[in-house]
Formats: structure tokens, sequence, C-alpha cells
């Protein structure tokens, strides 16, 4: 049995770090959450355009001659041959060649685009891509906050609450075998939602603590790299890490002409050679000189891993395998094991249902937290009760309405970018660089609108914005299926129909959400922050009290 002194200690550890970090990892589950589906949502915001499919497989070769020889930059640069065909893959070949530079800049490249005219010849165009699943990732691994000091705060973060599990357990423990799964509906609110904030964080234990590891470990590459640099290989580490770049080096061209394999003929080598390798995309280096590869991007089945990183080298010319190091099942332990972490955080795991777990997983994590903060003030109003009404204090009131603000804001400022992709496109100049105004606008704003209105009032407004938001986007693909002066479209795939559904389903939720917070608005304890009626008898709470939450 564990002293009570210890549980009460651990208790207020528990607490005080779940109120500090919630916050942050509130932001950074739920648009964890989201990250689950980039691809589909990436394909839910790109335009139309010609398609993968407007160019076969087998006249692939001839479309690359064109690009070669009237884009000769794009040789060293890599041309990328597309096989899967989705809709944020504009066409069947695309490339980067480098922006002019201007001193203090960053280095940026332009995006373009291939394919063939009905004649045979070469049609391309500059396109820049949508950079949506990529900002809403960053949201994800930073909260919101630009360069590295995002990553550094969330690594702290993320060790903070690595602590807050270890202390969530051992306050649980006394009471586990009665209340582990015990959810007691009944007068008691608060009691129902502490018994399920419970039962979540218990039965999701092993996935919160591999995010809080992961997590940690991720943000802090960069001085973890530096340290074992200095510790461990003396200031060696490049040279022995030599061999790495060599894995993803090219040969160099030869200046001798060599006809190129056809990518289909190609195909067929690699599935000789690597028969559980499924390809993604083809990127042809030094395009036409004999000593021309192709490195294939995929993945392999039964491994975990990004599909950017793996990959195999072929001879562009006959077909030869080169390379294929970083190939899962080829992969050093080091690199493997480097992988199976990255991607034990991201969820990069073979199928849909490890997906879809790690999607319902970063929801019910993100409600974890906002729960957790509600069910502090809730306490500290109960237990500051002596025989009547009490008044909040200032600073519960602040803590409520940051926590309606930050979480309700981080929501609707998601939902609304990602609304912005379609009736943007087009009217602005730089669409990517408006995500990042929409999403900070609403969030500020949202913060801004819950200390104004309190966070009773607030709550509701949030909420049915939140709602809103979220039913924007079905909408808007019924609104492009409508007057086609407006310039949008709506895809017909299953992945980019399921972010409508899930949107839909997503805004009925917080629909509900909206309509029992307003009930209780009304209906519930005067002395609650939770209601807008004014305590009779009341007993002010001092600030300077503090009470550990249950």
């Amino acid at each position: 049995m564990i002293r009570a002194d210890i549980v009460k200690l651990y208790k207020a550890v528990h607490s005080w770090i779940g109120i500090s970090c919630g916050f942050a990892l509130f932001i950074a589950f739920y648009a964890g959450a989201l990250t689950m589906f980039q691809e589909p949502i990436a394909r839910w915001a790109s335009p139309p355009a010609v398609g993968v499919a407007a160019v076969p497989l087998d006249d692939a070769l001839r479309l690359l001659e064109l690009v070669a020889a009237a884009h000769p930059e794009a040789r060293e640069e890599g041309i990328t041959l597309h096989l899967w065909g989705h809709e944020n893959e504009p066409a069947r070949v695309t490339w980067l060649e480098d922006a002019p530079y201007q001193e203090g800049q960053a280095h940026e490249h332009v995006h373009w685009w291939a394919t063939l005219k009905l004649d045979g010849t070469l049609l391309a165009k500059q396109q820049e891509p949508s950079e949506l699943a990529e900002f809403i990732n960053a949201i994800h691994m930073r909260a919101g906050i630009p360069g590295s000091w995002g990553s550094y705060f969330m690594g702290v973060v993320s060790l903070l609450y690595g602590v807050a599990l270890i202390a969530g357990v051992i306050v649980l423990l006394p009471s586990l075998a009665k209340d582990f799964l015990a959810l007691r509906v009944g007068k008691s609110l608060k009691r129902m939602w502490l018994d399920a904030h419970n039962v979540v964080g218990v039965t999701a234990l092993p996935f919160h603590i591999a995010m809080a590891i992961t997590a940690t470990s991720l943000s802090f590459t960069g001085p973890l790299w530096s340290v074992q640099e200095s510790v461990v290989f003396g200031g060696k580490q490049a040279i022995l890490m030599a061999g790495d770049d060599e894995l993803f080096e090219s040969p160099k061209p030869i200046g001798e002409a060599g006809a190129m394999m056809a990518p289909s003929q190609l195909l067929q080598k690699l599935k000789m050679q690597a028969p559980d390798y499924e390809p993604r995309v083809m990127i042809f280096r030094n395009f036409g000189d004999r000593a021309a590869v192709v490195r294939v991007a995929g993945a392999e089945r039964g491994y975990v891993g990004d599909s950017h990183l793996g990959s195999v080298m072929l001879s562009a010319v006959t077909g030869e395998l080169l390379k294929d190091g970083t190939r899962p099942s080829r992969q050093d332990p080091d690199r493997r094991a480097s992988e199976t972490f990255y991607g034990l955080h991201t969820g990069q795991y073979d199928g849909a249902t490890i997906r879809w777990a790690y999607f319902f997983l970063g929801l019910s994590g993100a409600w974890l937290f906002y729960s957790g903060n509600l069910l502090w003030i809730e306490t500290r109003r109960r237990k500051a009760r002596k025989g009547g009404e009490v008044e909040q204090s200032r600073s519960t009131r602040l803590l409520g309405s940051a926590t309606v603000g930050v979480c309700l804001g981080c929501v609707a400022g998601i939902s609304l970018t990602i609304v912005a992709a379609k009736w943007l496109h087009g009217r602005v100049a730089d669409l990517n660089a408006w995500h990042a105004y929409i999403y900070y606008a609403v969030f500020l704003g949202s913060v801004a609108w819950a200390f104004a209105w309190g966070v009773a009032r607030s709550a509701v407004h949030l909420l049915w914005l939140c709602a809103a938001a979220t039913m924007a986007i079905p909408l808007t693909t019924l609104t492009a299926l409508l007057p086609p002066a407006l310039g949008m479209w709506a895809h017909g795939s299953a992945a980019t129909i399921g972010v409508d559904v899930v949107a839909f389903i997503g805004a009925l939720c917080l629909a509900w959400m909206a309509i029992s917070t307003a009930r209780r608005v009304k209906l519930g304890p005067a002395d609650s922050i939770w209601s807008i009626r004014k305590p009779e008898n009341r007993t002010e709470v001092r600030e300077s009290v503090a009470i550990a939450a249950e």
C-alpha cells in the first residue's frame, strides 16, 4: 500500500504538470491525429490537374526524354515519375528547379509538372503544390511555435508529459482495482468525467508512454546528435557515418549518352530482384547519361518505415540493382532501429487498422488534457465549499478561459484553414502563407474571445464555431458540385470523400458538445465556472489557496 502523503505528492505533480503542459499537448495530439490522414487531406486540398492517368506508363519514357531535353537542369536535381495517380500528384512527371537566390533569404525551389499534349508534344507548367498537410504536421510537431524553438519547447513538454504519466499511474494505483473501467454515470458530473479521464488514461497508457519517449527524442534530435558527437564519437561521427551518405548518392555522370530503359521494364526488373518491394515513385538522375540511375522510393511489406527514406537504386540503362541499403529488409541495425522508432511515433504500419487506432488515440489524448484542466477547476471549487456556494477566484476563471480558448481555437483554426484550401485557391498570391495567417488569426482570436466573454459563454460560442468550421469542410465539397464559376473542385476518390465524412461526423459531435455545454451554462451549479448565474451566499476562493485535483 502506498502511503497517503506519497499519493498526495504525486497527485500534485500530475495536476500541475498537466495544467502547465496541457495546452501544448492538446494541440500536438489533435493536430497529430489529423496527420494520420495527411495524404488524404493533401489530396482533398489539391486542385484537379492533368493527373497521372493522362500519360500511360508505356508512354512515360517519351515524356521523360522531352523533359530532359527541354529542361536539362532537371537531370541533376532528379525527374520524378509518379506511379500511384493520386490527386496531389498533378501529372505523371514533376521536378524541382532552383529559384533565384537572394542573399539572406532561404533557399527555395520552383515546382514543375509536365504531360503530353494530344499531338505528342510537351506541356510543362509551374505549379506550387498545396502544403496544407505539411502545415498541420508542423503544428503537431511544434504546437504552432515556428522554428527550432518550437521543437525544443515540445521536447521539454514531452519530457514533463512522461513524468506526469508516471505520477498519474502512482496516484491511481491504490484505487486501481475499484476504479479501473468504472464509469459512474449519475448525479455527479464531475465523478463521471474523472472516471472517464482515468479509463482513457490507463487503457491508452502504452500509447502515451510511446508518444512521450519518441516525441522527446525527436524534438531534441539536434542537441542529442551534438552530445553524441562529442561524448561517444569524439568528433569522428561524420567520418564513421560517411557510409550512410553513400547509400543515397548517385554515380557521377560520365558524359556518354546511353539508351534509357522504359519505366515499365525497370519496374519488372525491380520486381524480380525485390519481390516484396512496393514502389511509389521513380526518381531519375542524370537522365540520358550512360551512368543514369533511378531511385525507386516505396515501402516493403512487413516493415515499418517512411517511403520517402526507404528506397532502392537501379541503373536506368540496364535495370541492374546498384544500391538497396536503405530498403527496410537491407538496412543495418542502427538505421532499422531509428526508422522503427520513428514509425512508432507516426504510426507508419501497414494497413488502415493502425492508422485509425492512432487517429482515435490522438483524439482521446487531446480530450484527456482538456478534461484534466476542467477536472482540476471543478475539484478546486468543490473542496473550497464550506456550507455554501463559492465564488471562483480570478486565477481559476483565467485558467478556464485559457483552456477553452486554446483548445477550441486550435480546432476551429485547423478546420477553417482546411476549408480555405479550396475557397482561396487562385484568389491569393501565396495560398500556403494564407494557411498560416488563417490558423493563427482564428487561434488568437478565439483565445481573446474566451478571456473577453468568460469561460461559460465563450465555450458555447467557440464550440459552435468549431462545429460550423468543421461542417464547412463537407459543405465546401458539396458547393463545388454546384456552380462551376466558383472555381472549386470535388474529387471522387474514397480517400477524399473520407475526409468529408469524418469532418461531417466531427461537426455533429462538436454541435452536441455545444448544446450540452449551453444546457449546463443555464442549469448547472451557480458557483461553477460553467454557469452564468450568480451564486448566492457565496464564499470567495482566495487565489493563494492551491488545492490539488482529485
